[in-house]
């Protein structure tokens, strides 16, 4: 049985040992159940010493340890895309007229700090070949502030190496998820309290209607590879139904903490043992560029925030170079104005796929100026 198929990695002996001495389907529900169990503990331990985010953080430190110590870890099947599609309708709940019109008047910023961000991404990616020695196209890729999916499904085309593109790309969004939600509280502070708590919770009836069309519509539609299925899909569902009164109020908190639950989950298992061994410089020079940028996004979203006098929290998640999904559901979490989260997020990764052809040859300008021109045929 190879153990690392499905998110399973070589693991712990004894564990191992036991876990391929079982019935294949046995061993693979006994690795959910422990897996599931250790994101919920870590969430319950995160909880305890007040971590912000406490569930998907503490369920992602939890996983990310054990899977990188070996540990046979293996996710709930589907289990990412049903948290998503919980928060994307959860977040579509939220939308209204005037949260409608309020994007059409940031529309310009929203798509001012798109291409900024991709600059800084730029900027990181010629980092990122000065530490790591990797060629152009691998380093654009992998610091491009796109979604892992579609950054990973269009990089092969062009040449690039998976493997470190997918170093950075989950370096990125685990990073960013960790350190944001501390980000926000030092400027929010920790007072302010979730003005979502005094809104009623949606019927069960009506909400489990509204989730399954939702998946639905999200499964047909993520097999098209349209960016973001599982978020974009249910929150515009749930926007529609909320805008005609068919379902009105909150997600109930129990299944925003299953949301953490598995999506933290599924971000900590993506660290594998090798991120420790073979592949660890490219996981210290993708710390350093994501480092570089989310302070450079996080002090640009800071610097407009006091200029046209939005919040700067919500502008600072709004901005900041990691998952959709991730971002908007730490918005949520904390209070924040989640629909222009969403809102800035998701403008930003369709910028980088409608212009990534034209950002990567200007890149590669670049990085003839930076390291001179290298052999080779042209991008196709």
């Amino acid at each position: 049985m190879d153990l690392r198929a499905y998110g399973c990695y070589d693991g712990i002996v004894h564990g191992m040992t036991v876990l391929q001495r079982m019935p294949k389907r046995l061993a693979a529900a006994l690795a959910i159940v422990a897996t599931l169990a250790a994101g919920v503990a870590g969430g319950f331990a995160a909880r305890y010493v007040h971590l912000p985010l406490p569930w998907m953080l503490g369920a992602l430190f939890t996983t990310m340890a054990l899977s990188l110590a070996g540990a046979p870890v293996r996710l709930i099947p589907w289990g990412r895309p049903t948290g998503t599609v919980v928060v994307g309708a959860s977040t579509g709940l939220q939308f209204t007229a005037a949260v409608v019109a309020k994007l059409l008047v940031l529309l310009p910023l929203i798509i001012g700090a798109a291409l900024f961000s991709t600059i800084i991404g730029a900027i990181g990616g010629l980092i990122y070949m000065r530490l790591t020695g990797i060629d152009r196209v691998t380093a654009f890729f992998a610091t491009v502030p796109g979604g892992v999916v579609e950054t990973t499904t269009i990089a092969p085309y062009y040449g690039g190496q998976l493997e470190p593109i997918m170093v950075a790309q989950t370096t990125r969004v685990a990073l960013i998820v960790v350190f944001a939600p501390f980000l926000v509280i030092s400027f929010a502070g920790t007072g302010s309290a979730n003005p979502l708590l005094g809104v009623s919770v949606v019927p069960w009836l009506p909400l489990l209607g509204l989730l399954a069309v939702s998946g639905l519509v999200a499964t047909l539609l993520s097999r098209t590879r349209s960016p973001n299925a599982w978020l974009m899909a249910p929150l515009f569902i749930a926007a529609a139904a909320s805008h005609f009164g068919w379902v009105e109020g909150r997600m109930p908190d129990v299944l925003l903490i299953a949301a953490q639950v598995v999506i933290g989950s599924a971000l900590g298992a993506q660290f594998r043992p090798e991120f420790l061994t073979s592949l660890f410089g490219l996981l210290a020079g993708s710390c350093l560029v994501v480092l570089f940028a989310a302070g450079s996004m996080a002090a640009f979203a800071a610097a407009i925030a006091w200029l046209f006098a939005y919040p700067v929290p919500t502008m600072v998640l709004a901005m900041a170079p990691a998952g959709i999904a991730e971002m908007v559901l730490t918005g949520k979490v904390l209070g924040l104005d989640a629909t222009v989260i969403a809102g800035f997020q998701l403008m930003r990764i369709i910028i980088v796929l409608i212009w990534c052809r034209t950002a990567l040859v200007l890149f590669n300008r670049a990085a003839d100026w930076a390291f001179g021109k290298p052999p080779g045929p042209p991008l196709p």
